[in-house]
């Protein structure tokens, strides 16, 4: 089986932007049982996992599409200013403590993320820096 030969700050990038959105899928599945829920919980967790997955399939093959990979290096920080800031409203307006600790925690992920993608071993990776 082939490994994938990725710096190991790409590999945090790609969990962090797939992992968090799944947390909080799994999480609006749990409120989707409260009464007067209704499927528009799961809105923005999805909408999360596909902006998501397609920063993290851009940047896990920078060989194969080169221009995508760069360009997907910009979308994921639009993606993750977005994300984080929308998980930093939802930590202050949260009622539930539970709640408030993830979206916290989510937001400090996003904003991980973020520092990372401007990484130099990231921009090895995607060929926006010379060696």
């Amino acid at each position: 089986m082939n490994r994938w030969t990725a710096p190991l700050e790409v590999k945090v990038i790609t969990g962090l932007l797939v992992g968090i959105a799944v947390v909080h899928i799994l999480i609006s599945l749990v409120l989707l049982s409260a009464p007067g829920s209704t499927i528009r919980v799961l809105f923005v967790p999805v909408t999360a996992l596909v902006l998501g997955a397609v920063v993290a399939a851009g940047l896990a093959v920078p060989g194969r599409f080169p221009r995508f990979s760069q360009f997907s290096r910009y979308i994921g920080y639009a993606v993750i200013a977005i994300m984080a800031l929308q998980h930093a409203f939802g930590m202050l307006a949260g009622t539930l403590w539970w709640l408030r600790i993830f979206f916290g925690l989510a937001a400090a992920g996003y904003i991980y993320a973020g520092v990372l993608l401007s990484s130099r071993p990231v921009l090895r990776h995607v060929g926006s820096a010379k060696a």
